[in-house]
């Protein structure tokens, strides 16, 4: 699970509800028209208002889901902060995956996941490789873990210390 923070929820409530209101209204104003026929929707414009209204009302939906799923994320953040334990995610493998669907690498990153109040399990999820491509295997990383649900959230692998010099006899 990735945390979703308060900004960004209220970024796709908004977003959401911009999409409801505006696809919802644009349906409305479509039908009207190509029922009452006024606004030159006579004969073959009807269709297309109907089409157009089709169209809008999609829009509206989708506008709907983002906005139901966005706060079902916040809430299940929100959950795991609450009830959550801390536990410890075991690195079995890295692997390459395919792109995610804004075309950011990814990682297959398999875990065993175990801590207090839950029996360990293993998960496999392909996540962003800027957060855990560095993650080697056999790392333990930090993680949170809903004992009931098991959903949990893993945090990203420290940075490797940077390459020291060694001193120049010279100096």
């Amino acid at each position: 699970m990735d945390p979703k923070g308060r900004v960004i929820t209220v970024v796709a409530c908004v977003l959401g509800a911009v999409l409801v209101v505006g696809g919802g209204g644009v349906s409305v104003l479509c039908v009207v028209l190509a029922v009452t026929g006024s606004g030159g929707t006579r004969g073959g414009w009807a269709w297309g208002a109907a089409g157009l209204a089709v169209v809008a009302a999609l829009v509206a939906w989708t506008g709907f889901g983002t906005l139901v799923d966005a706060r079902a994320e916040r809430r299940a953040t929100l959950l795991l902060a609450a009830v959550g334990v801390e536990a410890t995610a075991l690195v079995l493998t890295v692997a390459s995956a395919p792109p995610g669907s804004d075309e950011t690498p990814r990682v297959r990153l398999l875990t065993r996941i175990s801590g207090p109040g839950f029996e360990p399990f293993e998960s496999g999820n392909d996540v962003p490789a800027y957060r855990f491509g560095r993650a080697p295997q056999g790392a333990l990383l930090r993680a949170r873990v809903n004992p009931t649900t098991r959903a949990f959230t893993l945090e990203r692998p420290p940075a490797p210390p940077a390459p020291r010099e060694a001193p120049d006899p010279l100096r």
